[in-house]
């Protein structure tokens, strides 16, 4: 086997898991209001544990429903009517032969008042988290726990872990790391009490102790703990590698396993490098794991970006950790595990990073994948069949929506024609994958080409589609997926030769200078500033609204913006381009006052205008037609992918 660091089994306690891949703690906003897993819940877990992880670990739930809760829609462990619906849950792993795991956590500062009844939250410290005031629109007042409320939150913890060893499940994780109430204790920077629990390395660590050891107590010594914890929470006055590797080794004999991960959700700078999107390499914080590793001789899981079999073998093979814990990469493609262990590795369907999955849990709304539409909705979906009656699938327009469409089309037994105008199939994708950090996105598009070719999709290039090749093809569903075109400003200079679309300078058709303005402060415009910018250019980026890169998810956008400033690209919101001139532009600005900036070229990246008239004008050439993607609005990718996958779904 070519992976076989990857699937060795492996003791964790007294439990032998099969391979080394960890399902890692996801929270798919999916539990119902009172904090009991729903059956879509249960069902997005068990597709973990069908598609081959050793370990699938039920992400972030609350011990304690009066201050724990962090998120809508999350799973609440605190009484014993949750029993059932967690025994379902682990039965619904463990099916597979996959260890039934849960992610244990308390919100302490990170809580939101709205969450918890309106109190106050609770911390070592009166200190409260800028990102979770962000979230609630308000200034959040915290207190500080006294002795009652430490043994409260202990016994919570140990509770809750009871609780799921009697539900059946095999082991469970603590969370202390991310900035939660465990790492709020831990960290320097959020415990700055003066008692026995502040102060010291020693003492910071009591409350974390305290709430290992009274797990222990209570679930015994076949139950195996897994603790996680950041191994940097990358702040200053922050918990550092040196003070992480230093706390594990005080609970190396107190827990049967180390989860490293790195940051913490209170401030927002950090949450990018525990979401790596697309911008970071893969797999950055896997040197945490290893130091703390070198350290301890218990097993050590890495976390973060680790999207394909061979940077997780590696991982294994050259001793930097024991477990590979892959979050992204099993909501893309949760049989990845069996995929790889099948020879199957160019099935899987690529996680692209671009953190669609993270920004919709963090704004309350359920877990969705923008490169598979299954994710998230496996309870909905798990009763489309290949269909009884076939018939005859035109799809005009070879862009991710309309390659989504055909694949699934075909793949449920339809006779499907594909129909792109240019010779190369991709759209837009073709343009996205261009720069060195959108590499992911590439083997996006590579394993949508395979799979049309794989499906034996008739695949017609640089053929125009027109009412009358469509009639003579004579569908009996016809899917619309002719996307949308740049959207070009009526302004004096727009035909000027340095006035360029991104589109082009993306695909290597125009010749940008050393000087550029780029017209748009969308993610199109941020994204091709800073692929210019890496290559030596000098960039301005000029926004007729308020922010930059609104359109984007915010744990990416945050990154984005400060590679950007680290590249010196200057951007300029409220303001509009007015004219573009031989040797740059005229700016206006909100305040009505204008600029001349001198520039070898001029981008625009102001959007695009949907190819509506083209769906009016065709909406009647099949019985039954469906428009997809950029051509009814242009949006992100997941949209594009969602709406031919639901149209195929139809048919």
């Amino acid at each position: 086997m070519a992976f076989e660091k990857l699937f060795e089994p492996i003791k964790v306690g007294e439990l032998t898991i099969k391979n080394r891949i960890e399902a890692a703690p996801t929270l798919p906003v999916l539990a119902h209001p009172d904090g009991h897993a729903s059956k879509a819940l249960i069902e997005y877990y068990k597709e973990k544990a069908k598609g081959g992880a050793g370990i699938v670990t039920v992400g972030e739930s609350a011990v304690d429903r009066e201050y724990g809760v962090t998120h809508a829609g999350q799973l609440i462990i605190d009484n014993d009517k949750m029993l059932p619906y967690l025994c379902q849950l682990a039965e619904a792993i463990k099916r597979y032969g996959a260890k039934a795991s849960l992610e244990l956590c308390h919100g302490g500062r990170q809580a939101i008042p709205a969450l918890i009844g309106n109190r106050k939250p609770i911390a070592p410290s009166p200190l409260s988290s800028p990102f979770h005031e962000i979230l609630a629109g308000q200034k959040i007042e915290v207190q500080e726990m006294d002795l009652a409320m430490i043994e409260t939150a202990i016994e919570r913890f140990a509770d809750a872990a009871l609780r799921l060893k009697r539900a059946g499940f095999d082991m469970v994780m603590l969370h202390g790391g991310h900035g939660w109430l465990l790492a709020q204790w831990l960290s320097p920077y959020s415990n700055k009490r003066t008692d026995g629990y502040g102060g010291s390395l020693e003492n910071r660590a009591r409350f974390p102790i305290e709430v290992i050891e009274r797990v222990r107590e209570k679930v015994g010594s076949g139950f195996a703990i897994e603790y996680r914890m950041s191994g940097n929470e990358l702040v200053p006055g922050g918990l550092t590698i040196e003070e992480a590797v230093e706390f594990a080794k005080m609970i190396e004999g107190k827990v049967d396993c180390i989860h490293v991960s790195v940051g913490m959700m209170a401030e927002p700078a950090t949450i990018p490098y525990f979401h790596p999107p697309t911008y970071l390499p893969h797999a950055p914080n896997v040197h945490l794991a290893e130091k703390i590793k070198r350290a301890v001789n218990i097993p050590i899981t890495c976390v973060g970006a680790i999207i394909d079999p061979e940077t997780a073998e590696n991982i294994l093979k050259e001793g930097k950790a024991d477990l590979v814990a892959m979050a992204r990469s099993l909501i893309a493609d949760p049989a990845f595990p069996k995929k790889v262990q099948n020879n199957k590795s160019d099935e899987i369907v690529p996680c692209i990073r671009c953190n669609e999955c993270v920004g919709r849990v963090a704004t309350f709304l359920p877990l969705l994948c923008a490169a598979n539409p299954v994710t998230g909705r496996e309870d909905e979906l798990s009763t489309i069949q290949p269909v009884r009656q076939k018939k005859r699938v035109l799809v005009v327009g070879g862009g991710p929506a309309g390659l989504e469409a055909a694949s699934v089309a075909a793949s449920r037994g339809h006779y499907v024609t594909l129909v792109e105008k240019n010779e190369k199939l991709g759209g837009n994708l073709l343009l996205a994958a261009v720069p060195p950090f959108k590499q992911d996105m590439r083997r996006f598009l590579d394993y949508q080409l395979k799979r049309v070719k794989g499906l034996h999709v008739d695949v017609k290039l640089s053929t125009e589609a027109t009412p009358e090749t469509i009639k003579a093809e004579d569908p009996d569903v016809l899917i619309l997926a002719v996307g949308a075109e740049p959207r070009m400003p009526d302004i004096p200079g727009i035909t000027n030769p340095n006035a360029l679309w991104a589109g082009d300078v993306l695909a290597g058709k125009s010749d940008v200078g050393e000087r550029i303005i780029v017209a748009g402060g969308g993610l199109v415009g941020c994204e091709t500033a800073l692929f210019l910018a890496q290559q030596g250019k000098r960039v301005e980026v000029i926004e007729a609204m308020g922010e930059a890169a609104e359109d984007l998810n915010p744990v990416s956008r945050i990154l984005l913006l400060e590679l950007l400033a680290k590249q010196k690209v200057r951007i300029r919101t409220r303001v509009k381009l007015e004219e573009i001139l031989d040797d740059g532009a005229i700016t206006i600005d909100k305040d009505w006052n204008r600029e001349k900036i001198i520039a070898d070229s001029v981008v625009l990246a102001m959007g695009l205008i949907p190819r509506i008239g083209i769906v009016k004008d065709w909406e009647r050439l099949a019985s039954e037609v469906y428009a997809v993607g950029d051509c009814v609005n242009p949006r992100k990718l997941m949209d594009a992918i969602h709406e031919g996958y639901n149209a195929a779904v139809e048919i």
